[in-house]
């Protein structure tokens, strides 16, 4: 869980408690169920949003792991279709220039993508002899299979992508609800408790880190119920 989000999610769970603390007060002046409900689904609506983006970005990990996976295949094969070009045509610097030897080859998919189109049209044309120079069948069709894999693992990444970007805003949403339910709900606390300071001090935002929930959490509860 991203930290701001865990802090906010435990700020707002401070601040139910707060208010457990103290209903029957905030409810003579004004504070209904209905106030309360929304603090506490705007809690869990932004938990399960968090979970989400979590998981999106979880995916975006996995299907960038996927495509590097396949340019590390895809650059062993070139180098063995290189080293089977060397082989054919020894220091004929003409048809060497024709398999991109001495160049190096690109670690990117916007540049590995034509590369590799280019290198199975001229295997097309070539097999004969490379074949009798290292290269084997299977490592042609490994080629054409290795493409293939990197074109569908590259446009499943870019849909994980904005699949992530889609799921961060949804959270950032739901983010800014919550807040506003908070701020509301501690300014009603202010009105309400004007002249107790000392309860005003549970509905405080809780210190960033370990200790400051500790406070709110060891107030004495009414009406408590449990904080999902």
């Amino acid at each position: 869980m991203a930290a701001k989000i865990d802090y906010q999610i435990q700020d707002c769970e401070a601040l139910i408690l707060a208010i457990n603390s103290n209903k029957s007060a905030m409810t003579a002046k004004g504070f209904t169920e209905a106030n309360y409900t929304a603090l506490i689904d705007a809690k869990e609506n932004l938990r399960m949003k968090e979970v989400a983006q979590q998981n999106a970005v979880k995916l975006v990990a996995d299907k960038t792991a996927e495509q590097d996976k396949a340019i590390v295949e895809i650059t062993e094969l070139i180098k063995r279709i290189k080293s089977s070009a060397k082989s054919a045509y020894g220091n004929d610097e003409r048809s060497l220039k024709l398999f991109k030897v001495g160049e190096a080859t690109p670690t990117s998919v916007k540049k590995l993508r034509p590369l590799c189109e280019y290198m199975t049209g001229l295997i097309l044309e070539q097999h004969e002899i490379l074949l009798q120079n290292g290269l084997t069948q299977e490592d042609i069709d490994e080629l054409n299979s290795a493409y293939g894999k990197l074109v569908a693992v590259d446009a499943s990444q870019e849909n994980a992508k904005k699949l992530q970007t889609a799921a961060t805003l949804t959270r950032d949403e739901a983010a800014e609800k919550l807040k506003d339910k908070m701020f509301r709900v501690r300014n009603f606390a202010k009105a309400c408790f004007a002249k107790n300071p000392e309860i005003l001090l549970q509905f405080k935002p809780i210190t960033k880190g370990a200790g400051g929930r500790k406070e709110v959490e060891s107030a004495p509860a009414e009406n408590q119920v449990p904080v999902a």
